[in-house]
């Protein structure tokens, strides 16, 4: 045998006397080139995995709906909306197995709140998986709102996942379902970026899938065309066949420049109840009326067959929300066909005594800012101004929210920049804002002077984070009691203010300090998890050396 050296002295290549260089190597050497190649490829995974990624599967819901855990997907058999829900309860957490008997039943369809019955056959998916890069904590500080990975300070074998929002000697105050940043006792609330508070919104209601037997037996759609009146359905507001004509079966709203002064189409907030699908099923009369929106999260509306691990076994005990929420984001495309003289289209989002409106001028692209302070005889006053791509006859996609105390715009999905003027401070601002009965058709579309069509009406709602406390906190079932009573009030607005103001500063409201080397913990899905607020007091933080790495490829 010959032994030849390469250029790299460290490396020998052995060859068969008289082989040609092109024949395949033997079996054996085949195979020791095969388990080598196997074991470096092993060896580069144990790198990866130590020094700079790691791939997870989320076991639980605390992340939804952002991140799925463990679930069940239906089709709603009334209005056709997609469903999603948890099943990570049939799982016992500690073997991996499921428990005997215990499985998903029902869920309630989260857009028109219908009973679906067909979830205990439906398969269940595993959780999302995730790549957690290691490498940005490594040779960096982590960034508020990141979604990141850590070892739980209570059981440090485990892996939690959870959203940031506190760093290190920071004072964060979890209030009215949003988050401020206390310093010299002053608050200042903390804005996502906006790119950031699109990928978070929940669903409320998706216009393109209405509950059509329920429709044809009386219930109103959610959308009308109305006219302000002294007495009206809701806050007001009387529907109208004048202005705005809907198409019920494209479920599209079109109005004509013809039409003359400004018209208003309106949501009103009817989502129906456990009881009234049953009455609907019974054939008996129907009482629809309009509610705040709460934090309902559609992954948490399921039922299961066994009390032991289920919260709810019935449809009547599940949590359709508690709090009012006024971060709204309105969502929907524009097709203008004409224009006349000064064309305009006006978007409104109430928080409370303030009405937010986006005035577009749909000749120019022209947009303003406006407040209207319903309080003092509805004073108009100018918050900012930009310009749109909304000029003349086209197509338009467009997102208006007031998140985070901002208002954002988006056109064609091109957040518009009004600067700060678009930042916020609401009525009532020594606490929050309470509901009106303009809360109960908290969004609307006007027109004027211009032929247009708006579809894909769709409706969203920011992350209300509760002011939840810990079992062991003689707090927890006061706590318990408040939501119940507030969720039963919520289709009068002012009892509901009058409720929530009684016990508001006690029961939403939570303060906690981190200290030098910790950062705070929540989940998106607020109702269902185990963070920062349910840890021990003396270890609300998620110390710095605890952390893993930041989630991404989600």
């Amino acid at each position: 045998m010959m032994v030849a050296t390469t250029q790299d002295d460290s490396k020998q290549v052995e060859q068969a006397e008289g082989a040609k260089p092109s024949e395949k190597p033997k079996d054996k050497e085949s195979t020791r080139d095969t388990i080598e190649s196997i074991l470096f490829a092993f060896v580069l995974a144990f790198m990866f995995r130590t020094f700079e990624a790691e791939a997870f599967v989320i076991p639980t819901g605390s992340m939804a709906p952002t991140l799925y855990g463990r679930h069940k997907e239906a089709t709603c058999t009334e209005c056709g909306n997609p469903i999603v829900v948890g099943a990570s309860d049939e799982v016992n957490p500690e073997t991996g197995y499921l428990f005997p008997d215990a499985r998903v039943t029902s869920a309630l369809c989260p857009n028109c709140g219908a009973n679906n019955e067909q979830l205990y056959d439906a398969l269940a998916f595993n959780g999302d998986r995730i790549i957690v890069n290691k490498y940005p904590y490594e040779f960096g500080d982590p960034e508020r709102f990141d979604v990141f990975v850590f070892k739980f300070p209570e059981e440090p074998k485990t892996n939690y996942i959870k959203r940031l929002v506190g760093l290190p000697n920071e004072t964060i105050r979890i209030k009215g379902g949003n988050l401020y940043l206390v310093e010299d006792g002053a608050e200042q609330v903390l804005r996502k970026p906006p790119e950031k508070q699109r990928l978070i919104q929940i669903p409320v209601h998706d216009d393109d899938h209405a509950p059509r037997e329920l429709l044809a037996a009386g219930w109103p759609e959610r959308w009308a065309g109305v006219k302000r009146g002294d007495i009206g359905r809701v806050a007001g507001w009387n529907e109208t066949d004048d202005g705005w004509q809907a198409d019920f079966d494209t479920r599209t709203y079109t109005i004509s420049k013809d039409a003359g002064k400004e018209s208003w189409l309106r949501y009103r907030h009817f989502f129906p109840t456990v009881n009234d699908w049953r009455n609907l099923k019974e054939g008996k009369p129907l009482d629809p009326r309009a509610r705040l929106i709460a934090d309902l999260c559609s992954y948490n509306i399921y039922t299961g067959s066994d009390v032991r691990h289920f919260e709810a076994v019935s449809p009547s005990g599940i949590d359709l929300g508690t709090y009012w929420v006024a971060d709204l984001t309105l969502n929907f495309d524009l097709q203008v066909s004409e224009v006349g003289s000064k064309p305009e289209v006006l978007l409104e989002l109430v928080e409370g005594p303030s009405w937010y409106r986006c005035r577009i001028n749909v000749e120019t692209g022209a947009a303003v800012l406006e407040e209207v302070n319903s309080q003092m005889n509805e004073r108009v006053r100018e918050l900012a101004t930009a310009s749109t791509p909304i000029q003349g006859a086209g197509s338009y996609s467009v997102s208006f929210a007031n998140v985070d105390d901002r208002l954002c715009l988006w056109v064609n999905n091109r957040l518009i920049d009004f600067g700060d003027g678009a930042l916020i401070q609401p009525l009532g601002a020594v606490g929050n804002p309470f509901p009106t009965e303009m809360d109960l058709t908290p969004l609307g579309i006007a027109a004027s002077n211009v032929s247009a069509t708006v579809s894909h009406l769709k409706i969203e709602r920011d992350i209300y984070y509760r002011a939840d406390f810990p079992q062991s906190d003689l707090k927890f079932q006061l706590n318990k009691g408040f939501q119940r009573d507030l969720e039963r009030l919520l289709i009068d607005p002012n009892a509901w203010a009058d409720a929530y103001l009684q016990k508001a500063s006690e029961l939403d409201l939570r303060t906690i300090e981190i200290g030098p080397d910790g950062y705070l913990a929540l989940g998106d899905n607020s109702p269902r998890s185990r963070d920062s607020r349910l840890w021990r007091e003396d270890q609300q933080a998620v110390p710095r050396e605890f952390l893993v790495g930041q989630a991404f490829w989600i």
